[in-house]
């Protein structure tokens, strides 16, 4: 069999990384707050919305994203699937920023711990080198400054090494979420369409039905007048 080109094995790998999230909603509040009254393009996204993207970020974390949500044919709008479409990259960037800030701030806070930490611990030698105080003070000094000191290092170096991995999930989360594709179905418009012709048919029954009433009276009357010639 003839190999495949490159071009095209690229694009197949591409498509098998793609990882679909299918999500049904109500109405609009099912994805942002209820508490938020402002528009669209403005709300916040509800928290129940969210909990449900990590929970399948978690399962399928492999990829990229195609974010597809089912709503019913009621909420069908253009102008609203861009608004929600545009609010949803929007948050999730904004949300990304503000975690890449906030990981830096734990680093920078890490790293004052390390400096904090080894600026005790050189106080300390320096003062038991060169004898600045009497031994006992000396003493006393390393009980408080040696456990702080050891204390900044190590927890200084956890922080940058290692800042909040809850941080990091949720960077990479909404990483690839500001960059998803969203789409949107809407189910419901064939149920409709099948109702729709039986409530159209019955004014049809009823004005055929008085058309049989109206034929059977003038059938009666003139059967009638018959009979009155008939004995004159």
């Amino acid at each position: 069999m003839p190999e495949k080109p490159e071009k095209i094995v690229e694009i197949e790998e591409h498509i098998k990384d793609i990882q679909e999230i299918s999500i049904a909603i109500d109405s609009w509040d099912d994805v942002f707050s209820d508490f938020d009254p402002s528009p669209i393009d403005h709300r916040i996204l509800s928290e129940d919305f969210l909990s449900e993207l990590k929970k399948r970020y978690r399962e399928t974390q492999r990829g990229e994203f195609v974010i597809t949500i089912y709503a019913p044919a009621v909420l069908k709008d253009e102008v609203t699937e861009r608004l929600v479409n545009k609010r949803l990259k929007q948050y999730f960037k904004f949300r990304h920023l503000a975690l890449q800030k906030e990981i830096a701030l734990a680093i920078r806070k890490g790293s004052l711990f390390v400096v904090g930490g080894i600026a005790f611990l050189s106080s300390l030698t320096m003062l038991t080198y060169f004898q600045m105080l009497d031994k006992l003070t000396l003493e006393l000094l390393a009980i408080i400054l040696m456990p702080l000191g050891w204390f900044g290092i190590w927890e200084g170096f956890s922080r940058i090494i290692e800042p909040a991995p809850l941080l990091k999930q949720d960077l990479e989360l909404f990483a690839k979420l500001s960059k998803a594709a969203f789409k949107f179905k809407y189910a419901g418009s064939q149920e409709e369409a099948a109702v729709a012709p039986v409530v159209k048919q019955e004014p049809k029954h009823e004005v055929k039905s008085a058309g049989g009433a109206a034929q059977e009276i003038r059938s009666e009357s003139k059967h009638e007048s018959k009979e009155e010639k008939e004995t004159k």
